[in-house]
């Protein structure tokens, strides 16, 4: 029997009606663990069948694949990765983990694990953490108060004790929340507190933030407290007992509006704090007629975009230009050329004013006190996906939610509260520009637009030239928490500035994607006033500023060592072209 004919003979029994079965029906995935359980099952289908299994099978079912999980060698490295996460999607949606004792997973968990692999380790911490398997309580207090344990383990071995919730998991935590530990520490448990203890965790934070600077990056701990219902107002009650300085006020009070908050409450306290003048409210007629006036008259949009660009200001991690950007609001390409200023003026001012369907929000109450905002993606009978402000894709189980009603924008009323009246026409005057023919038009030439940023770059990568050695395991191999966003601007052109400090000399390392659907020859064209090395996946093409590379269907990663130098305005730019005669189908990879 071919392959293809078993697998359609395999569905067939998969989605078979239960009723076909005795009262007490088997596996509805039977047959796929007779062939997983074989031996005779090819490599590189046990991806697909282990993930078929994980999405449809009861408890005893996901045991064989967990079984697998834990032997040193049940599955490749990266099948248990995914592996882990097809189990936390079973036991957060379906409500369903595997039988018996769960405990072999702390081997996985452990420091001392034999793979020492941190990011098998990461999966294995959440893995546990939404079983709540107690035999890792002592491992993750290990890892939650050793100091030389990585910031992303610490804080998954944190969110796995809060979820554990067994004594001496909430003592950990408590002792973590308190003075004595640094600042990030102090935030990341107490945002871990707000599921358990609201009004001790918001006193907590309080405490925190009055002796926080800006320099700290206190905004993470805003998110507990927003998820969860009526943290806000907890939170603000104590802030107004324990001021937080003018420049975290602002901190805090810039990304709550960045991702698409502006509780009442909160708001109030936090603008007081900054010495920032509460929510405007929503212009008239009349003053929306003076300011288009204005906008056409006295706005710029050259400086309207460097606003539009600006982090604080946040229209970017909703709105892409170009496709890169945001997909949390309307795509703005060609929103100058297609809608009058009026229309755009009153947008901005007032965003709840007419918001387009597909961007509608939706608010879910989830039994466990948590709220869930955003944009939906797509739901079935089991869960529902969700897009919040961030960007991020949040799963909603079904069975989770209390309650759900219909949200705002997520672009909150008051954001230009951060503007001078000068900038807002400015602004304006940007998005009244985008799609019309001109310097703000649409592109013609693909062009790299979103891009990426290595944190933190090795010194085998900005010391001097790599080889393709350490291209494959410090690019190419490296995480993608270990990348941040940053974007082109209309034209194409990627301002180095903005990625350094202090007009430094430094060296970044970026990476554009494109996606092939017809393999043929590809012409790149990089222009930068800084010298420049660039790999197309792991083919080098040195200091070349013009070539052509053949490349297969897929996704291709275009890597360009920067050296930045202390030039008042560096610059980057990377178009890609179908040369003549080739048959190559591409499409430049935008998004957030």
């Amino acid at each position: 029997m071919s392959w293809d004919t078993r697998i359609v003979c395999i569905l067939f029994l998969i989605l078979a009606p239960a009723s076909l079965h005795a009262e007490d029906p088997p596996s509805a995935v039977g047959p796929l663990m007779k062939l997983f359980q074989s031996g005779r099952l090819p490599a590189e289908r046990q991806g697909t069948v282990a993930e078929m299994i994980c999405n449809r099978g009861n408890e005893h079912d996901l045991r064989v694949v967990f079984d697998r999980i834990v032997q040193a060698d049940g599955f490749p490295p990266e099948l248990r990765l995914k592996a882990m996460s097809w189990l936390v999607d079973a036991a957060k949606t379906r409500k369903v983990k595997p039988t018996g004792d769960l405990s072999a997973i702390e081997k996985l968990v452990s420091a001392n694990a034999p793979s020492k692999n941190p990011v098998l380790q990461l999966a294995a911490i959440k893995l546990a953490a939404t079983w709540k398997v107690p035999a890792i309580s002592d491992e993750l207090q290990h890892l939650a108060t050793d100091a030389k344990t990585d910031a992303a383990l610490q804080r998954a071995a944190i969110e796995g004790l809060i979820a554990i919730g067994d004594a001496g998991s909430v003592d950990t935590i408590r002792k973590l929340a308190g003075p004595g530990q640094s600042l990030a520490t102090r935030l990341q448990a107490i945002t871990g507190l707000v599921t358990t203890d609201l009004p001790v965790a918001a006193a907590m934070a309080a405490d925190a933030l009055a002796g926080s600077t800006a320099k700290d990056d206190p905004k993470a701990v805003l998110d507990g407290f927003l998820n969860r219902q009526h943290g806000t107002d907890e939170l603000a009650a104590a802030l107004e007992k324990k001021m937080p300085a003018v420049d975290v006020a602002k901190q805090l009070l810039r990304y709550m509006y960045s991702v698409g908050r502006s509780d009442a409450a909160l708001s109030d306290v936090l603008s007081k704090a900054a010495g920032i003048a509460a929510d405007p409210v929503p212009p008239t007629p009349e003053q929306v007629a003076k300011l288009v006036t204005e906008v056409t008259t006295k706005g710029n949009a050259t400086r309207g975009e460097q606003i539009f660009r600006k982090a604080e200001v946040s229209c970017m991690k909703c709105h892409s230009v170009s496709r890169a950007g945001g997909q949390v609001g309307p795509e703005l390409s060609a929103v100058g050329g297609s809608s009058p200023v009026d229309y755009i003026v009153n947008s901005i001012l007032n965003p709840n004013l007419a918001v387009k369907e597909q961007y509608v929000t939706k608010v879910f109450a989830l039994v466990n006190g948590m709220v869930v905002t955003g944009v939906v993606i797509d739901r079935d009978e089991v869960k529902v996906r969700v897009r919040d402000a961030a960007g991020q894709t949040v799963i909603v189980p079904t069975a989770d939610i209390d309650e759900e009603v219909a949200g705002k924008s997520l672009m909150p009323q008051g954001l230009t509260k951060f503007l001078t009246h000068d900038e807002l026409l400015d602004l304006a005057k940007f998005v009244s520009e985008l799609g019309k023919p001109g310097a703000y038009g649409i592109p013609t030439v693909p062009t790299v637009q979103r891009w990426k940023l290595l944190q933190n770059p090795p010194s085998e990568l900005t010391n001097e030239v790599p080889h393709l050695e350490h291209i494959r395991q410090f690019v190419l191999g490296s995480e993608p928490t270990a990348w941040i966003s940053t974007y082109a601007r209309v034209a194409g052109v990627l301002p180095l500035n903005e990625l350094r400090k202090d007009r430094s000399p430094t060296v970044l390392i970026l990476q554009g994607e494109l996606e092939v659907t017809a393999e043929g020859k590809v012409a790149v064209n990089v222009t930068s006033t800084e010298k420049t090395h660039v790999w197309v996946d792991a083919e080098a093409f040195e200091t070349q500023r013009k070539f052509e590379v053949s490349l297969t269907p897929g996704r291709h990663k275009i890597t360009v060592r920067v050296d930045v130098s202390d030039r008042e305005a560096p610059e980057l730019k990377v178009e890609l072209t179908k040369p003549e005669n080739t048959t190559v189908q591409f499409d430049v990879v935008g998004g957030a």
